[in-house]
């Protein structure tokens, strides 16, 4: 690569600088303490601009993250764009200021760094480093990803799920008005998340079904439709309960959402956690745990009642890996109604027991 393109450093009095040709100037920039501090405020802040040649591994990981979130964050959420920041910001307390060529080299340091964190933040920040260097290897940054050469990255073992049974619904219920009610037998009957039987239209009720059609998400003041590819958009069939509590809501006529906060508009989940979620746990005496459990209650009593890991994905609207790793264990609780229907096969089919054959 011709030094023009990837800069050319020069002495100055007081330090070092580095010039390059763009655009037909000579552009330059000065103040540098070392040649290096130079070549990697060129790989930061002019390669990627040039777009031209190899990328330069002398740019520094810190820098690197910097374009990683901007490229990579303009097709996330704001949200996980926040939360991929926060989790990359451990190994860049730690690597920052290494280059990606002298990090490339360091597996070993990266093995020892991540030892340093327990199990569920291990995960978590490695798989950030990962994701971000991965990157880096995909943009020629980098041949090799030094945080996949320090070894394997096992997700932690699920925590423990603590669903509500049905009779602890039924006493939330009973502590709650109408709306309130409503809410939480929905979400306990559908295993939404609140974030999406917050943004449910009563246009998403079909009565023929009857089924709700999940569309759309409303999270920290933020509305977001699904995409039509999206898994999370479904359709999730409504039980008789369900569509009871559903059918006995008292229109609006200030608001088309189905669960309208009180002056309508959408539903601030936190302040509806604190003003009367917790206090109808406590006035039934209920052990304190968020909604999301509702999610949890669903998921337990359908695989009891014989629901399907594969049917059970495809209404929570998530990945059968997902639903396998928190609910997979519970699959057990529903042995009996395996074997029931296995039993009233096998005499439909005419076959007989063992213990019925001549001897």
């Amino acid at each position: 690569m011709p030094a023009e393109q990837r800069g050319s450093v020069f002495k100055t009095r007081n330090g070092y600088g580095i010039r390059w040709v763009e655009n037909g100037k000579r552009p330059q920039h000065t103040g540098f303490a070392t040649k290096t501090e130079a070549r990697r405020w060129f790989a930061a802040n002019v390669t990627p601009r040039l777009g031209r040649g190899r990328p330069s591994g002398e740019i520094s990981y810190d820098a690197f993250c910097e374009i990683f979130l901007a490229r990579h964050g303009a097709t996330i959420a704001a949200s996980t764009k926040d939360t991929l920041a926060g989790r990359l910001a451990h190994s860049r307390d730690r690597f920052g200021s290494w280059t990606l060529s002298e990090l490339e080299e360091a597996a070993a340091d990266v093995a020892a760094w991540r030892g340093e964190f327990p199990d569920g933040q291990r995960y978590r920040v490695t798989s950030a480093m990962r994701q971000a260097l991965a990157a880096a290897v995909r943009w020629k940054y980098l041949v090799r990803n030094p945080a996949a050469e320090a070894g394997k990255n096992p997700q932690p073992r699920a925590e423990e799920i603590l669903p509500f049974t049905p009779g602890e619904v039924d006493a939330i219920v009973l502590e709650l008005d109408t709306l309130d009610a409503a809410r939480v037998i929905v979400a306990a009957e559908t295993g939404l998340r609140p974030e999406e039987w917050i943004a449910l239209e009563r246009r998403d009720l079909d009565r023929t079904g009857p089924a709700l059609a999940v569309q759309r998400k409303y999270a920290k003041g933020v509305l977001r439709p699904y995409g039509k590819s999206h898994r999370a958009r479904r359709r999730v069939p409504l039980s008789a309960t369900a569509f009871s509590a559903l059918d006995q809501l008292p229109p609006r006529l200030d608001s088309t959402l189905m669960f309208p906060a009180p002056q309508g508009g959408h539903l601030e989940i936190r302040n509806w956690r604190s003003r009367f979620w917790y206090p109808a746990l406590e006035a039934a005496g209920i052990a304190r745990r968020g909604p999301y459990h509702l999610r949890h209650t669903f998921a337990t009593e359908a695989l009891a009642a014989g629901v399907s890991t594969f049917e059970l994905s495809r209404m929570m609207g998530t990945s059968l890996a997902m639903i396998d790793r928190h609910y997979g264990h519970l699959a057990r609780d529903s042995e009996d109604s395996i074997r029931a229907r296995l039993d009233a096969r096998s005499q439909r089919s005419g076959v007989y027991l063992a213990s019925d054959r001549d001897t």
